[in-house]
């Protein structure tokens, strides 16, 4: 990967993960993801597929800090997004890798109408939001959620 990649183009392959046990080395927590993957979803990511992962966040010994992955192939990333529904009702789950823009985008449609919103989500660093009533999701613009 060339280093003049942008923002987008860098979390478009990266995941967060929340509720993985802590490790000192970065090597560790890559055979953690590829472990954690296997046993909950059902995927089989070498080491290999993995470019980097590791913590974020400051050391602390009475939380577990996210991870961020950083996958070689975005295919691999859709491939884990796809399956990330197995992980509902446990203790971990994840999330895209979004810019600090489209996050605050997200949180504010999810705050904006809570009554009629079904569910909000991001894809591919595309975000969505289905409502109640409605047959399809619409794609969020963020024009209409400018401060």
């Amino acid at each position: 990967m060339s280093s003049s990649n942008t923002a987008a183009e860098i979390t478009c392959a990266s995941l967060v993960f929340k509720a993985t046990q802590s490790s000192k080395s970065s090597i560790s927590v890559t055979e953690q993801v590829s472990s954690l993957l296997s046993t909950k979803l059902g995927l089989k990511v070498a080491k290999e597929d993995i470019d980097v992962a590791h913590r974020l966040g400051k050391f602390n010994r009475d939380k577990a800090r996210p991870v961020i992955v950083k996958f070689v192939r975005r295919q691999t990333k859709s491939d884990v997004m796809r399956n990330a529904k197995l992980l509902k009702g446990s203790v971990s789950f994840l999330n895209e890798d979004l810019t600090k823009l489209s996050a605050e985008v997200l949180a504010s449609v999810r705050l904006k109408d809570p009554e009629n919103l079904e569910r909000a989500w991001s894809f591919e660093g595309k975000l969505y939001a289905r409502y109640r009533g409605k047959n399809h999701s619409d794609r969020i613009d963020y024009e209409h959620f400018q401060t």
